[in-house]
């Protein structure tokens, strides 16, 4: 079953994997699913994952294409 806790662990491999601060970012582009199961648990992950790594709040825009023209 999809979580936040679980899509912030992958989020926070992926950073340390790659070498990469979040405060170095200054846009995510997400999944985006458009649904109210997926959407919240991507948003939900991406700020566990955030606040491992920086107290900074409002730095780095969220989001998605897919979710507003389609696959």
């Amino acid at each position: 079953m999809p979580s936040g806790g679980g899509q912030g662990e992958v989020v926070v491999a992926a950073l340390v994997d790659a070498g990469v601060s979040p405060d170095s970012l200054g846009v995510v582009e997400a999944h985006g699913t458009g649904t109210g199961l997926g959407d919240p648990i991507e948003v939900e992950g991406l700020s566990r994952a955030w606040r491992r790594f920086t107290g900074r709040s409002q730095f780095c825009a969220l989001g998605s294409v897919k979710s507003n023209i389609g696959h």
